[in-house]
């Protein structure tokens, strides 16, 4: 899988770029030939009258500025209405809450990376899988991490399945699109103009971006240009109240249920996927509802997805039937069998296990386990606890201890069936459960009718949950006092708004300092002008906006390396 997206990245930027060639060698010019060779080195890709390609260090951006006409058509629409006044107060409202995001972004990234260093010298408890390779995705509000870090960075194929690829690139774009409208309409209502609409792809990551007239946003009074530098991070937040809402109404219950979805959750898991390189591949139908466990069924109060994850990761003691439950064998037949695969770490015939009599466990003997716990096998499956259960000239069998062998039982759906007779299935599985878990996609929904896609509520339960994560992430993010955050402009206008209220400013609007009017002047008469003291405000300021970006990029760094290498260690 890892490969193949590695593969399909080269080949996809390979042919950009060799687009960019093409179109440079055929593009005609008239300039002389210096500007001609600058021109060669265009990083243009496309250009029209309204959108505008540039390709660039493997940075593709898209600029369109058709949206322009709308944004200022609603811009005058706002300025005319009644509404203004509600909508910047809403907008100032969120400048608060950004000015404490900012804050709290700060203080989560710093115990952040306090909680990660510690958490490198941890003796880490047995492992857990919370979150599997292949398993669907419970609605939940962050990622699991590992012995409970405080952060865990969203890296696909390291902290998140990298099959949930497609999903978390689409989620991470609708939260941007989602931040950058929230810019724009904060720009509408300060009659601040739209240059363009951009969309953007770094290697992999997709982006979305808005774009006004250099210094229009920088002239605003500190309030409005709060609203606008504030307003992304803003709508990111509203998002997630909003999505947090939807998943407390269990509205996506109704909405699965109309689509024509049943829920099994309370007693099954259905096949949404098998991976291809697994055994179980081809065994398992997809759309099959799995409803047992060995001897254990999945129909709990908890809940059928505890259950499953809690039998195959050894974390639920079996019942005393399934510990002490055999089968009944005839004694002539079991003797006849060899016991090879008993005493050697590499049987011959890999599809056999050991297996032994209750009375004599020494009596070890290789038998294909599926003559036993296949549902369809022509041999007795009366179950004993001992011979007196079974006939005479029976002995009963049990698999050794050592031997990993799991049933799973299956209800198969009346189009997936090969007959009448083929309405409950039973595949034996010889080998680690865990790897079950990481092997096959399960889900809560099953369709009632054949045209419904069985993964369709597995890929909005994971689009929806990654929207929720991203979303939130993103909002602190991008309020971290960085340059090339929104929390660097934010930082930066609170000083400016900050030193210009700390100084007293005289009639004629000039700086000047109480030592300075004092004096009288500096000798010849004119009145004083703070040319140095203005130097020195700067430069102060300079010197704290450049301490807090040193301080924060380095805490940022960092947190990500100690969440990479605490991911790591505990994958």
């Amino acid at each position: 899988m890892l490969v193949l997206v590695l593969v399909s990245l080269i080949l996809f930027w390979a042919a950009l770029y060799a687009c960019r060639a093409h179109r440079r060698r055929n593009a005609p010019s008239l300039l002389p030939a210096s500007s001609s060779a600058a021109s060669s080195a265009s990083p243009v890709l496309y250009s029209s009258r309204g959108t505008r390609i540039t390709l660039h260090n493997l940075h593709l951006s898209a600029q369109l500025s058709s949206f322009n006409d709308i944004h200022l058509s609603a811009s005058a629409r706002i300025r005319r209405s009644r509404w203004k006044p509600l909508l910047a107060l809403a907008y100032d409202a969120g400048s608060l809450i950004g000015l404490v995001g900012m804050a709290a972004s700060v203080l989560l990234l710093l115990w952040a990376s306090f909680q990660l260093a510690l958490s490198l010298y941890r003796t880490p408890p047995p492992r857990t899988p919370l979150l599997h390779k292949r398993d669907a995705l419970p609605e939940v509000t962050s990622l699991p991490s590992s012995h409970h870090a405080p952060l865990t960075l969203i890296v696909p194929g390291l902290t998140t399945p990298l099959a949930d690829l497609p999903v978390f690139l689409l989620a991470l774009f609708t939260t941007q699109v989602i931040h950058e409208f929230g810019h724009a309409v904060a720009a509408a209502i300060e009659s601040v103009s739209l240059t363009s609409v951009g969309l953007g792809l770094t290697v992999l990551l997709p982006s979305a971006f808005v774009a006004f007239p250099s210094g229009q946003v920088d002239a605003l009074p500190p309030r409005p240009r709060l609203r606008v530098i504030t307003a992304g991070a803003f709508h990111n937040l509203l998002f997630w109240l909003a999505l947090l809402a939807f998943s407390s109404t269990h509205l996506s219950t109704t909405f699965c249920s109309l689509l024509g979805y049943g829920d099994v959750s309370r007693y099954g898991r259905v096949v949404v996927g098998v991976d291809e390189s697994s055994p179980l591949y081809g065994h398992l139908p997809i759309g099959a509802v799995i409803y047992k466990v060995g001897d254990d069924t999945l129909d709990t109060a908890s809940g059928a997805a505890e259950r499953w994850e809690a039998l195959l990761t050894h974390r639920h003691s079996p019942s005393e039937d399934s510990r002490t439950l055999g089968w009944c064998a005839e004694e002539l037949w079991f003797a006849a069998h060899n016991s090879s695969c008993c005493t050697s770490s590499h049987p011959v015939v890999p599809t056999q296990a050991c297996f032994a009599p209750s009375s004599d466990p020494s009596f070890e003997r290789c038998v294909d386990p599926l003559l036993f716990l296949h549902s369809d096998a022509s041999t007795s499956k009366h179950r004993c606890t001992s011979a007196v259960d079974c006939g005479h000239g029976q002995l009963c069998v049990r698999p050794r201890g050592d031997q990993e062998l799991l049933t799973l039982t299956l209800h198969i759906l009346p189009w997936l069936r090969d007959d009448d007779s083929d309405a409950e299935r039973t595949v034996v599985w010889q080998g680690d459960p865990t790897e079950i878990l990481s092997e096959v996609v399960v889900g809560d929904w099953l369709p009632r009718f054949r045209v419904l896609p069985v993964g369709l509520p597995v890929l909005f339960s994971q689009f929806f949950m990654y929207l929720k994560m991203l979303t939130l992430s993103l909002y602190f993010f991008n309020l971290l006092p960085l340059p090339f955050l929104d929390g660097g402009q934010l930082f930066d206008t609170l000083q400016d708004w900050w030193s210009h209220t700390l100084n007293h400013v005289d009639g004629d609007g000039e700086y000047v300092s109480l030592a300075e009017l004092e004096g009288g002047g500096d000798g010849d008469g004119r009145r004083p002008h703070l040319h140095t003291k203005h130097t020195l405000t700067e430069a102060k300021k300079a010197g704290l906006r450049r301490a807090v970006h040193v301080g924060v990029g380095a805490s940022l760094g960092t947190c990500v390396v100690l969440s990479l290498a605490n991911a790591y260690m505990n994958r």
